[in-house]
C-alpha cells in the first residue's frame, strides 16, 4: 500500500478509541509444525494517519488457537499529503520498472479504491454512501491481490444519476514482478487477470452512478457474460494500461437491474490491446439465491467408450502448467483424445471448493464469491492440458490464450459460493490445426450439478 516513511519521524500504534478483544484457546509448542495468520481488513482509511482495523486468527497446525477482534494501527506521523510527497519524489526508481510513461493525474486515487473495496464507500464516492459505511452493505470491487485498478483518471456524466452515456477512464500500473507472472509461469499476462482489468472499471463506475441508491435492499453486483477481442500480448513488462468503460444501457425492473457496458483496453503507446462488451446485474441476495443455472443447454455427455477408456490424472502442478495461487483444477478426471461430438477431444476437470480459499476472501469482501474470471482461467488451464497432451512441450514453447484477433463469450448464470461442494469444468474441442499447434473449444462450469457458466469460442495456440 506504499504506507513509508522515514524511521525517526513516524511509529506504528493503536488508533485511539477503537476497543478490541483478544481470545486465546491454544498455545504454539516445539513440536508445532505451521503457524498461520490470517487477517481481515475491516477498516482502512486517513484520520488524518493512515489507519487500518482488522480480525485476525492465528491457527497452528490447521487449528485456531488465537482470535483478535477488532485488531488497530495507525501509523503515527504521517498524512496523506506525506505519502504522496514520497511517492512523488521516488517516480524516477519507479520508471525503472514500468514502460516509460507519465500516469494521469488521478480523480479518484488508489486510497479511495481501496476504500471502496474494503473500508468506508462514503471515504471512497462522498455522503451518499455513508449508509453503506456501518449496517447496510453494497456491492464492492475485488479487494488484494486479486484488484487491479490504481485509480480512475476521467470520469463524465453527473455522479448518482444511473443512466446511459456516463463513461469512466481507469489505469493499472503493472508490476512485472507480480504474483499472478509467476504463477502463470510465463511473461504473459493471465486472461483472468486481463479480464478483470477492464470489468472492475465497470464496477466502478456502477457505484459511481449511485446504483446501490435505487434499492431499499442491499444488492449484489455479478457479471452475466460479454464478448471480447485480444489484439496484442499483454506481458510482464507492459506498463500502464488504461482501461476506457461506458455505460451503454440501463435497466430495472422486479428489484433488478441489468447494465451494459462497452470497453477498450490500450497500452502506453495507445494501441488497443482488448476491446469487448459486457453485462452486469444487480440482485437481491434472495434472488441469488433461487437462481437455477443455465436453461435450454446441453452440455456433452461422454460415451461409455469414452468414459471407458478416458484418461484420468491428476492436474499437473510443474511448468508450463500454473503455480498454487492460480491453478484452478484439482483433477482431470476424463480426457479423450478423440473424444466429443466432432471426434476432436474432450477433457473434463474437477475441483473441490475450498471455503478459505484466497480468492474468497479477495472476491468481495462482505459478499464472498468465486471469480468467474478464474471459472474461464479453469477452462483456459484444461485446454493446455489437452494441447501438451497432444503436441508435447519443448524449450521455448509458449501458450497464447486467447489467440489474438479471434472474439470469444461467456455466459454466467449463477455463482460459486464458498458453501458450494464440487465444481466440474468440461471443454470439447470444437476446431483443430495440427500443424499451427492451434485449437478452439466450447464447454461448460458446473457447481453441485447446476450449469452456471458456458464458455464459447475460447482458443489457445502453442508457439514457439
Amino acid at each position: 500500500m506504499g504506507w513509508v516513511g522515514e524511521q525517526d519521524e513516524i511509529g506504528w500504534q493503536p488508533v485511539p478509541g477503537v476497543g478490541g478483544q483478544l481470545k486465546c484457546r491454544g498455545q504454539v509448542i516445539a513440536t508445532t509444525r505451521k503457524v498461520v495468520y490470517e487477517i481481515s481488513l475491516k477498516e482502512i482509511g486517513f484520520r488524518p494517519e493512515p489507519y487500518v482495523i482488522c480480525d485476525a486468527v492465528m491457527s497452528a497446525d490447521g487449528k485456531p488457537i488465537v482470535r483478535m477482534i477488532d485488531m488497530s494501527l495507525r501509523l503515527t506521523g504521517m498524512t496523506w499529503e506525506k505519502l504522496e510527497d514520497i511517492w512523488k519524489n521516488s517516480c524516477q526508481t519507479l520508471s525503472k520498472c514500468l514502460t516509460a510513461y507519465t500516469p494521469k493525474p488521478a480523480i479518484f486515487d488508489s486510497a479511495s479504491i481501496m476504500a471502496f473495496s474494503n473500508g468506508k464507500p462514503s471515504e471512497a464516492f462522498g455522503e451518499r454512501y455513508r449508509i453503506f459505511d456501518a449496517g447496510r452493505v453494497i456491492a464492492r470491487l475485488p479487494g488484494p491481490p486479486y484488484q487491479f485498478l490504481d485509480r480512475i483518471t476521467a470520469v463524465s456524466g453527473e455522479q448518482w444519476v444511473m443512466a446511459a452515456g456516463k463513461t469512466a477512464e481507469a489505469q493499472y500500473d503493472t508490476p512485472p514482478q507480480e504474483w499472478y507472472f509467476d504463477a502463470n509461469r510465463c511473461d504473459d499476462m493471465p486472461f483472468s487477470v486481463l479480464l478483470e482489468i477492464v470489468l472492475q472499471p465497470c464496477g466502478w463506475l456502477a457505484a459511481y452512478v449511485g446504483s446501490a441508491l435505487t434499492s431499499d435492499v442491499d444488492l449484489s453486483f455479478r457479471n452475466l457474460g460479454g464478448t471480447a477481442t485480444q489484439f496484442l500480448p499483454v506481458t510482464r513488462h507492459v506498463g500502464t494500461l488504461t482501461t476506457n468503460v461506458k455505460l451503454t444501457s440501463v435497466s430495472a425492473s422486479g428489484g433488478m437491474i441489468i447494465q451494459h457496458y462497452s470497453y477498450r483496453l490500450t497500452n502506453a503507446a495507445g494501441e488497443i490491446l482488448y476491446d469487448g462488451t459486457t453485462y452486469f446485474g444487480f440482485f437481491t441476495k434472495q434472488a441469488l439465491a433461487n437462481q437455477v443455472g443455465l436453461r435450454e443447454v446441453t452440455p456433452y455427455q461422454p460415451t461409455a467408450d469414452e468414459l471407458a477408456r478416458g484418461e484420468r490424472f491428476d492436474f499437473p502442478r510443474t511448468a508450463p502448467f500454473p503455480g498454487d495461487q492460480l491453478r484452478m483444477m484439482d483433477a482431470v478426471d476424463l480426457y479423450v483424445p478423440d473424444g466429443g461430438s466432432r471426434g476432436l477431444g474432450f477433457i473434463r476437470g474437477v475441483k473441490t471448493v475450498n471455503p478459505d480459499e484466497w480468492f474468497f476472501k479477495a472476491h468481495f469482501y462482505q459478499d464472498p464469491v468465486w471469480p468467474g474470471s478464474l471459472g474461464l482461467e479453469a477452462f483456459l488451464q484444461l485446454l493446455k492440458v489437452a494441447a501438451v497432451k497432444r503436441w508435447g512441450w519443448r524449450d521455448g514453447d509458449r501458450f497464447e490464450t486467447m489467440v489474438l484477433n479471434r472474439p470469444h463469450d461467456w455466459t454466467y448464470r449463477g455463482q460459486v459460493i464458498p458453501t458450494d461442494r464440487h465444481v466440474t469444468v468440461q471443454a470439447e474441442i470444437t476446431a483443430l490445426d495440427d500443424a499451427q499447434r492451434f485449437l478452439e473449444a466450447e464447454g461448460f462450469l458446473i457447481v453441485d450439478g447446476r450449469i452456471i457458466y458456458e464458455m464459447k469460442r475460447f482458443t489457445l495456440n502453442m508457439r514457439s
